[in-house]
């Protein structure tokens, strides 16, 4: 299998997708660089073969890859992350509306979507923190209803707190206690980190 970087050829003879993903991994991170393309025979990787990567060649004879340097790529989808804190309050609010009615079970599913977009928001400012482009407890967050800055890490342990009271409620099915934190911490972290994913982003983009 040949694979290639930015149409620079690494290798013509790799054996598994997996080796070829890990090589061109190596050699962005090398550069200073992300892979955020990968591309097998002129088409992009299917998504099965990118999260689990086989241990052969999967029928690829070219795997392509492309990089950028990470700050300005982190730094967009930072800020496109954004997005999400919308439909979070939205469903946090209806998982609240329904746990106030007694629909627990019906509750539910809008809780678990606004948890899932935690995970994700997390997961991503983790991912930059381990790229080295940004430090939150560097990063100073201005605006908001609060009365001085705060720093970043701040809002990392208060999300990671009122998850905690969410785990903590649910395990011992106090509903009401579980609608208290969505409609109060969660509530406020939903508005709060808006300032701070563009603090993030900006620390980000400083970083290229």
């Amino acid at each position: 299998m040949k694979v290639i970087l930015d149409d620079q050829m690494l290798s013509e003879s790799l054996k598994s997708v997996a080796g070829a993903l890990e090589a061109g991994r190596q050699a962005a991170e090398s550069r200073g660089r992300l892979v955020i393309e990968v591309h097998a025979d002129g088409h992009p990787l299917a998504s099965e073969l990118l999260d689990n990567p086989p241990e052969h060649e999967a029928g690829i004879i070219e795997l392509k890859m492309i990089s950028t340097p990470p700050g300005p790529f982190i730094r967009t989808t930072l800020l496109d992350a954004v997005e999400l804190l919308g439909p979070i309050e939205h469903d946090q609010a209806e998982a609240v509306g329904l746990l106030q009615t007694g629909q627990v079970e019906e509750a539910l599913e809008p809780l678990q979507r606004a948890l899932l977009a935690w995970s994700i928001l997390r997961d991503l400012v983790e991912k930059s923190t381990q790229l080295g482009l940004t430090d939150p407890s560097r990063v100073v967050v201005q605006g908001g209803d609060w009365a001085t800055a705060r720093g970043g890490g701040e809002f990392i342990a208060d999300l990671a707190l009122h998850l905690g009271e969410v785990k903590r409620t649910l395990e011992i099915q106090d509903f009401t206690a579980l609608a208290d934190v969505l409609e109060g911490g969660l509530a406020a972290d939903a508005r709060s980190w808006e300032h701070f994913l563009r603090a993030m982003a900006e620390a980000a983009g400083g970083a290229a």
